[in-house]
């Protein structure tokens, strides 16, 4: 099972969520140490018996290498099979929403595979997230929303009309910070305007927020989400 626990404010995890933490034989987090498991943490603060729980911790390399993806992905799963196959409840908790790009799709593609029912208990997703502490929203009449998880194409996304929201990108930010500040200018330019907002680990204690590209850090942040909108 996976169970999303959304993006660090514990008033924000679900019942659903809680009641299936609860009812889990194992819990699989993705980070060796589960005092530093963001995903662990966010759910301690809402199931205090989560200590209680067994848990199968696992580091996860981050690679977009697909050979080793792929067999790192096979490894974790060996972890657990056994336990599927005795009749165990196994839940993967992850931060946000299970069907956003999550590892735990992964997982679940090889269980399923194995015969193995799987369940998925949504989380609130940084998307939507971002935008309610931003108080704006992200799609109106026919707006459409496009989510862009790899800059390495960013300059053509940008070109899509609609609202963009660019994930997966803390590690490039001064790049990131520098394209979206010629967006902004080259909207001005055409008598336009763009609205740029971001987040830095929404829903936590050290959340911080941005307007304007130009407000933009240079420096990186793990988990960040921008939003690119046209206004």
């Amino acid at each position: 099972m996976g169970i999303g626990v959304g993006i660090g404010d514990p008033d924000l995890i679900t019942i659903g969520a809680v009641k299936s933490i609860r009812e889990s034989d194992f819990l699989c987090l993705p980070n060796k140490d589960k005092s530093k498991c963001r995903a662990y943490q966010i759910a301690s603060m809402a199931v205090s018996d989560i200590s209680e729980k067994q848990t199968i911790c696992f580091d996860f390399e981050m690679t977009k290498e697909k050979d080793a993806l792929e067999k790192r992905h096979q490894a974790i799963y060996e972890m657990v099979k056994p336990l599927l196959k005795s009749g165990n409840t196994v839940s993967f908790l992850t931060i946000g929403d299970p069907t956003l790009y999550s590892t735990f799709a992964y997982l679940a593609g090889l269980a399923r595979k194995d015969g193995t029912e799987v369940r998925i208990v949504n989380g609130v997703d940084s998307i939507t997230a971002c935008a309610a502490r931003m108080g704006i929203f992200l799609c109106e009449g026919s707006t459409q929303l496009h989510v862009i998880p790899d800059i390495s194409d960013l300059d053509e996304a940008l070109q899509i009309s609609g609202t963009k929201v660019i994930m997966k990108c803390g590690n490039s930010m001064e790049v990131v910070r520098d394209r979206l500040i010629r967006l902004e200018e080259e909207k001005s330019t055409e008598g336009a305007f763009v609205g740029i907002y971001a987040i830095a680990d929404c829903g936590m204690p050290q959340e911080k927020t941005y307007i304007g590209a130009e407000n933009l850090p240079k420096e990186d942040h793990y988990m960040m989400t921008i939003i690119v909108k046209e206004e």
